[in-house]
């Protein structure tokens, strides 16, 4: 059996299902690998790319809510291996209204720094303060 290493345009296909040879192709190697590894760069560029994607007439692009449901509902497949804390402090930070990697950034950062009391910096206003509200050490940077 096969671990496949999916890239972003292989999670794209699975939840829009909007290219059927792709779907197709990317349902294949869903089912039929024993392991589907999902580096958590590729939840990143996932949500930015579903983000950007303009849907119907109203011109809007996927909400924050489906597109975290859309990561939950995938990870559930008891093939999938991730990272899961760094995509889970993704998910929080979306939940909250932000963006999916700044919470990555944040813990990932956190983690390497071995846990130690860490701040997270940034010129990005909205990151800061929905991150000080999760009560991680934030600092705006001017």
């Amino acid at each position: 059996m096969t671990v496949a290493v999916i890239d972003t345009n292989v999670l794209i296909r699975l939840v829009l299902d909007d290219n059927q040879q792709q779907s197709d192709a990317a349902f294949e190697v869903l089912n039929s690998a024993s392991s589907v590894v999902v580096t958590t760069p590729v939840f990143c560029e996932f949500v930015w790319v579903m983000r950007s994607i303009k849907t119907g007439a109203g011109n809007k692009s996927y909400s924050k809510k489906m597109i975290a449901d859309s990561i939950r509902h995938f990870i559930e497949f008891d093939q999938v291996i991730i990272a899961d804390a760094e995509v889970q402090a993704g998910l929080k930070m979306l939940d909250a209204g932000g963006d999916f990697a700044d919470g990555v950034i944040e813990y990932t950062g956190r983690a390497l720094a071995r846990h130690a009391a860490t701040t997270f910096f940034s010129f990005d206003k909205d990151a800061v303060s929905r991150l000080a509200r999760q009560g991680v050490s934030a600092l705006l940077l001017h």
